[in-house]
């Protein structure tokens, strides 16, 4: 009886242990957000909703932008409903720092400390057409796991992004980072898109050009 009695007591321990060193943490947007893409067009269920960090080391920049997706660990997916312009996401950080989502990406390390990121896209090449916003708060920043909030979940939300706080691409508020964009006007969260290649922009050009010089040719 009394070996029972600690085995019993050895797992609620072992279970307060988890339950210590797993935390939720609570990331999303305000309803009827006005949420939109480069165009100013409204997003829709294309679009996915991420939140991860880069690989140790890798500094996102422009100049490297070919190379984030390649850098890019997903901590978790949230839930957005188009409707209400709104996307959601309770998510629990274990004790290896990692997340119980399963959209994790494999083999992913620990997110402890890492500086965390928003990532909403519908496509993720740099192609024009693709849409992008990548920005984050000054307070995202994953805790140590088992460290957090005393037992309270850890609240993050797109209303911690602040004037200061520039996009990597893409804009929130009347704040902008790099991308293309043809609607100005001031959005909650806005998404931009990428500039052609140079050889698609001259291959147009000159086709275009071809098409003028032919025209003038018939009319003489």
């Amino acid at each position: 009886m009394k070996a029972y009695l600690v085995r019993i007591m050895a797992a609620i321990a072992a279970l307060t242990a988890v339950s210590q060193a797993a935390y939720t943490i609570n990331f999303g947007s305000d309803v009827y957000g006005d949420l939109v893409d480069s165009n100013g067009s409204k997003l829709d269920n294309s679009y996915q909703f991420e939140l991860g960090a880069f690989a140790p080391g890798f500094v996102p920049s422009e100049a490297n932008i070919n190379l984030w997706l390649d850098n890019w660990y997903v901590f978790a997916r949230a839930t957005y409903n188009p409707t209400f312009s709104h996307f959601t996401l309770a998510v629990q950080m274990t004790d290896n720092g990692l997340s119980d989502n399963p959209w994790l990406t494999p083999g992913a390390p620990s997110f402890e400390l890492k500086e965390a990121y928003l990532w909403i896209f519908n496509n993720n090449t740099t192609n024009p057409g693709s849409e992008w916003l990548v920005t984050r708060a000054t307070n995202w920043t994953f805790p140590a796991a088992g460290a957090c909030c005393g037992g309270q979940p850890l609240e993050w939300s797109v209303s911690d992004l602040k004037p200061q706080d520039v996009p990597l691409h893409g804009k929130q508020g009347d704040t902008a980072g790099p991308g293309i964009f043809t609607d100005s006007r001031s959005h909650y969260l806005q998404t931009y898109t990428f500039v052609p290649e140079p050889s698609a922009v001259l291959l147009a050009t000159l086709g275009g050009l071809t098409l003028v010089l032919r025209r003038r040719r018939d009319d003489t």
